[in-house]
């Protein structure tokens, strides 16, 4: 390897880094290796306890006895068994989910990547001398538990015996973690060849079309001691201001299923998996805290309040700047800015983002200071488009504003112009596509990925149950023991909800969890075959999340919930006392109950035309007012775009009602409207120059 690279033209560090990769990929090949050979012939154990009792119905029951036989596949007649058992002794047996305690860390049941074959199990001395069990099944042989079923009372946390068993490391362990790597290598390989090209384009561009000098009535950027002195107050304002919420509500609210998704880690794509990735690196570099999404609310909120405030002020030169402060009495931002959910930190990355953009429109920066401001607009970027599933909508119009001011006073002709913002735009629209198609499935741990399948089959049901049309469903998609009649009912029950038709934790799904053949080309059809419905089924979405006051807004007393289902239990027990949930003292309480009482709280629908009236106005002014055109009109358009287009992807794709999908929308409706005044000062102040 060493002669390899002295033998290649490479720097230092790149010749470094391809060593480090080596080595990586190698260690992960020999790892991999050394479980299989060491779990071979090797027998572990572990502790048998009563996790819960179960309760089902006799279709659930024999549902469930259908899955399980590929697990039991060593009773011929393990189906007929289960499911006349599901029939037989209702009243005399009890039915226990069996937790397994692995006494081995690494040979145990691993997701997807270690499954275990029990050999036998050595039952307690209470369950012999009860007279045994009835039967016991494996549910899955990659996690760690068991299903009995008795014809006698348990008590949950029971030890009811000790289960030895063996271990197989599936290959899908080296292809994943190897795959990563390789994956990184390809992509680092194809950014070398796309950049090198790109950078001898753009130094050729700007040969060709140098950018001419700033126009002559932007402010110099010499600041006076009165404005640094502003700009020292309204930074201390600010900080003073994040301070006091870190203070008023650590360490945020965390009592929701979703976020402890994310504070546990899990890298499945069941939630957006960025926000995993970012948890585990602050566990790593600062210790495990419970008030890192906290913290990432209010940071890049507050940030971004500075860009605004600072952005104004040194273009303007007008100490009324500090009303940009105004964000901060909006309930809808202040109050969400409490919760720990991705869908409240990915609206303040985005706000953070655009007010970078605008401090970049309205402050003349010197050629360093610039290149720095523009990485860091790429990292937040970044960062917010991968923080959820559809942040692609509120992230990719930034391109409109970001290829507009790359072209402009450039001295090229209508023609040209609008042809090369035309292909500047498509290139972005292709990258930001490629960051949420490519890098999020090579996050994914472990792989395939789930499939978003409850939200087409809940379309698909909108557009065909008022046909009364089952042709929409294959057959083959349903789960056992449903038909066409569930779907009408599911769809009757829950006309705005689609996780349960094929989410796997739900309890009423309809149809088989996995990758369903064709279903994407079934809903075209369904929405070709009756559109009327279809645009019925949206309609209804966009009245429910349209028209609507945000949620997610506690009184002090639902904000101090405490962790009380046993999984959110588990999930915090490893933090500190202090940190499982937010604990006012006197003075806080009586603070918190102040603010909330005064809140300002505005409909869902003020923020969508907030954002629709300016990208309007913009576009008008765009097309009449020749003269008027400039960079902070295409950002008022650009961001009104995102606010307005954003509101309207999210109804078109939203498995549920939920405000919280919402709260991009009034973000970027404000950031809007101040790009708006800011277009409209600086048309005054070029009027006077």
């Amino acid at each position: 390897m060493i002669e390899i690279l002295k033998s290649v033209r490479l720097s230092k560090g790149s010749k470094i880094a391809l060593s480090v990769w080596f080595i990586l990929l190698m260690l992960v090949v020999i790892i991999f290796l050394a479980l299989r050979f060491m779990s071979k012939d090797r027998i572990d154990y572990a502790d048998m306890i009563v996790e819960s009792e179960i309760t089902r119905t006799i279709e659930k029951c024999k549902a469930v006895c259908s899955e399980m036989a590929f697990i039991n596949v060593k009773n011929a007649e393990f189906v007929n068994t289960c499911q006349k058992q599901c029939e037989e002794n209702r009243n005399e047996t009890h039915t226990y989910e069996i937790k397994l305690d692995f006494k081995s860390k690494i040979f145990r049941a691993h997701l997807t990547y270690g499954a275990i074959i029990l050999n036998e199990v050595e039952w307690s001395k209470d369950i012999e001398r009860l007279g045994g069990v009835v039967s016991i099944y494996q549910l899955s042989k990659d996690n760690g538990n068991l299903e009995i079923v008795a014809p006698y009372q348990l008590q949950v946390g029971q030890n009811i015996g000790i289960a030895s068993y063996s271990t197989e490391f599936s290959t899908l362990l080296l292809q994943d973690y190897a795959g990563r790597l390789i994956f990184l290598f390809g992509l680092c390989v194809m950014i070398w060849f796309l950049y090198v090209p790109l950078r001898l384009y753009l130094a050729r561009f700007n040969t060709t079309h140098p950018k001419q000098h700033i126009e002559q009535y932007a402010l110099n950027s010499v600041l006076s001691l009165r404005d640094k002195l502003f700009l020292a107050l309204s930074a201390c304002i600010i900080i003073a201001l994040f301070i006091f919420q870190f203070w008023l509500g650590f360490p945020g609210y965390h009592v929701i299923g979703d976020i402890y998704r994310n504070i546990q880690l899990n890298t499945t794509n069941f939630a957006p998996v960025l926000p995993s990735y970012v948890l585990g690196i602050s566990y790593f570099l600062f210790g495990k805290h419970l008030y890192y999404m906290f913290l990432l609310n209010l940071a890049p909120f507050y940030t971004g309040l500075l860009f605004l405030v600072w952005g104004f002020y040194i273009r303007f030169r007008s100490i009324f700047a500090i009303l940009l402060l105004f964000p901060v009495f909006i309930g809808n931002i202040y109050f969400q800015n409490f919760i720990q959910l991705t869908s409240f930190s990915l609206p303040m990355l985005l706000f953070c983002g655009y007010a970078m953009v605008l401090f970049m429109l309205l402050v003349p920066l010197s050629p360093r200071k610039a290149k720095i401001m523009w990485w860091l607009i790429g990292i937040v970027f970044f960062f917010a488009i991968l923080w959820r599933h559809n942040a692609i909508f509120s992230v990719f119009p930034v391109s409109f504003v970001l290829v507009y001011m790359w072209l402009c006073n450039r001295g090229i002709n209508t023609k040209e112009f609008v042809k090369k913002y035309i292909n500047g735009v498509i290139a972005c629209a292709i990258l930001c596509l490629c960051a949420v198609i490519i890098v999020p499935r090579n996050l994914i741990f472990p792989r395939p990925a789930l499939p978003a399948n409850h939200v087409f089959l809940h379309q698909i049901a909108g557009a065909c149950v008022p046909a009364d049309d089952s042709s929409c469903f294959k057959d083959e998609w349903y789960y056992p023991e449903k038909t066409w009649n569930n779907v009408k009912e599911l769809y009757a029950k829950y006309p705005r909800f689609a996780d349960p038709f094929n989410v796997a934790h739900g309890t009423e799904r309809t149809f088989a969890v996995g990758q369903l053949d064709g279903l994407h080309s079934q809903w075209i059809k369904a929405i070709f075959k009756y559109p009327a419905n279809f645009a019925q089924h949206e309609w209804r979405f966009l009245q429910a999340m349209w028209i609507q006051n945000p949620g997610w807004i506690f009184n002090s007393r639902e904000l101090q919930e405490k962790p009380t289902h046993p999984s959110h239990v588990a999930a915090v027990s490893k933090f500190r006392e202090s940190e499982r949930s937010i604990v006012f003292t006197p003075t806080q309480e009586k603070i918190y109950d102040f603010l909330y009482e005064h809140r300002l709280l505005l409909n869902h629908f003020w923020s969508v035309a907030l954002s629709f009236g300016v990208m309007m106005l913009s576009l008008i002014l765009w097309l009449v007012k020749r003269d008027l055109r400039n960079s902070l009109l295409m950002f008022s358009f650009g961001v009104g775009f995102a606010g307005f287009f954003s509101a309207l992807f999210i109804v078109l794709f939203t498995p549920l009602d939920d405000s919280r999908y919402m709260s991009p929308v009034l973000p970027l409706g404000l950031l809007a409207i101040i790009g708006f005044i800011a277009f409209m000062l600086d048309c005054y102040k070029r009027v006077r120059a």
